[in-house]
């Protein structure tokens, strides 16, 4: 229960930690962390559980919870849940 307060660019994720699967080895994706927002460029490493996404612009309105699907192209190569996000 904190409400934190700051500037708008503030808001801003870049780096994104997800629980899930990749479905092939890539390096680079188009992620969507919201159902009718554009895809954004992004870098991606696997991890145990998961993959971590940074993203090459910053997005508002990213939060945990939230599902991240990755596409090369027109393919989906990966997907999972949002764990963590920061700045």
């Amino acid at each position: 229960n904190t409400l934190v307060v700051g500037p708008r660019s503030a808001l801003g994720a870049r780096h994104v930690t997800a629980s899930g699967r990749l479905y092939d080895s890539v390096a680079e994706v188009d992620a969507k962390l919201r159902y009718r927002s554009p895809a954004v460029a992004a870098e991606v490493t696997p991890t145990e559980d998961g993959f971590e996404l940074e993203l090459r612009e910053p997005v508002d309105a990213v939060a945990p919870g939230q599902v991240a699907v990755l596409y090369d192209g027109d393919v989906v190569v990966g997907a999972g849940i949002i764990e963590r996000v920061t700045g």
